[in-house]
């Protein structure tokens, strides 16, 4: 079998049910919707650190956050770790990044240096920033480019060029946009003109309390930037047909985690409900792979190790993902039965809105999840409750196994300490206090 070529498209903050082919018939997605058709779309990929620099880490490295060290949005990655561009790039692929990367740490309109880029070669990346009409990237030698226009549009442009000039040699590129990420009105006006004044369905579980307008806003320019998105990935896909390397070619689209919007009341990221740690999954390598539905479990952590064994290669060392690649190749193949999920540090809008560390698990009919010293506990019977509206904690009977399960999973991958004990035991509070100077947040003393 000829060495597969493997794109990974990354979004940033797409919830798992957002698309038209996932069930919302209100966002329009056709070209998300056309290739899912020809495509494994997985239904319970779960992000297991739902925050954006751990979920990118495990993404790339198939390591926990504690392991790669990028636990917390804003803390660099350690750069000696392998990811799926060192193992690819040692097997003669040319290696690629395009777009966001957020694994650098402060200040995050700086240059990557060449080490600190995990094996990625080509480089037309931006360490982290959220305006999408004022975007920009550095090169391989680190000279800064402003973007015009729409950035996932100049991004997309990229990739397509890096595609017509590696159309010899196997390659490996991950294209990592922006949005749909807030500012959610970031978008251009064609787009959010198709949702203007729609009157969209909320989540079930948004309460009557919240400002419902603003919300209903917030979803229109969402859902107006998941949209921008599907155009740009119907061109990508289009380009690789065009060039005869679509069927040669392991496509993924995923994200990093979800977005509340709303949800049991919370805006952002950073908790164990289903909007936050379920995101889109789609996969497909030609006629390898089969086309629809695989509700098998599966999260980031096991994705680069999977798509490795997809295209016939493994990392060198040990990692802490499964190997799961059978999912995209047997409807009938059996998942994850755990997934672990965490926060190991409540940064930015989380350490705001008063949260705490936690550690989890998601089986394919419970998410059990808890703060350090129990104060916090969620507990939800997804099959009965999808919704996650009657928090079942008080239940010693289904408590108690899923503690002993969690605390298997933290003995085997982490340590579960109190936030703040967690960063001066594990020598994280100088870039701790670097970041948060740079945000004006309070210092850990």
């Amino acid at each position: 079998m000829a060495q597969p070529n493997l794109l990974i498209v990354l979004s940033d903050q797409h919830r798992f049910c957002d698309l038209g082919c996932a069930g919302n018939a209100e966002v329009s997605t056709p070209h998300f919707d056309a290739f899912a058709r020809r495509a494994v779309r997985c239904t319970q990929c779960v992000s297991n650190a739902p925050l954006c620099v751990p979920a990118r880490g495990s993404l790339l490295t198939g390591l926990v956050p504690h392991r790669h060290r990028a636990i917390s949005n804003d803390l660099p990655v350690d750069p000696t770790c392998a990811s799926i561009a060192t193992v690819l790039g040692r097997q003669g692929y040319q290696t690629g990044y395009i777009g966001k990367w957020h694994l650098g740490g402060i200040p995050r309109d700086k240059p990557i240096e060449a080490a600190g880029r995990l094996g990625f070669r080509e480089w037309k990346a931006a360490n982290c920033h959220h305006h999408y009409h004022q975007g920009f990237y550095f090169d391989e030698a680190n000279r800064r480019h402003a973007i015009k226009g729409y950035e996932p549009a100049a991004q997309t442009d990229l990739l397509l060029d890096f595609i017509g000039r590696n159309q010899t040699n196997p390659w490996c590129c991950v294209l990592s946009f922006g949005p749909p990420h807030d500012p959610y009105q970031d978008v251009p006006g064609r787009f959010l003109d198709l949702y203007c004044d729609r009157d969209l369905t909320l989540r079930g579980n948004v309460p009557e309390t919240v400002d419902r307008a603003s919300l209903l806003e917030h979803t229109r320019g969402y859902y107006a930037q998941i949209t921008a998105l599907d155009e740009q990935f119907g061109r990508i896909v289009d380009a690789l047909e065009k060039s005869g390397q679509l069927d040669e070619t392991i496509v993924v689209y995923t994200s990093d985690h979800g977005d509340m919007l709303g949800s049991q009341g919370y805006r952002n990221k950073q908790l164990p409900y289903e909007e936050a740690i379920r995101v889109p999954l789609l996969v497909r390598y030609g006629n390898h792979t089969f086309k629809g539905v695989q509700d098998g479990q599966i999260s980031l952590l096991d994705l680069p190790v999977s798509l490795l064994a997809l295209a016939g290669f493994s990392f060198d060392g040990a990692v802490d993902g499964q190997d799961l690649h059978r999912l995209f190749l047997d409807p009938s193949a059996p998942g994850l039965d755990q997934a672990y999920i965490l926060d190991t540090v409540p940064c930015h809008q989380a350490y705001q809105r008063g949260g705490t560390e936690w550690r989890g698990l998601r089986t394919s009919r419970y998410t059990y999840a808890r703060s350090a010293d129990g104060a916090v506990c969620w507990l939800f019977d997804n099959q009965q409750d999808p919704l996650q509206q009657n928090n079942l904690a008080g239940r010693d009977d289904l408590r108690a196994p899923l503690e002993a399960d969690l605390c298997r999973l933290v003995a085997r991958h982490d340590d579960f300490l109190p936030w703040d004990r967690y960063i001066r035991t594990y020598g994280y509070q100088e870039e701790w206090n670097r970041s948060q100077a740079y945000f004006n947040l309070p210092l850990l003393e």
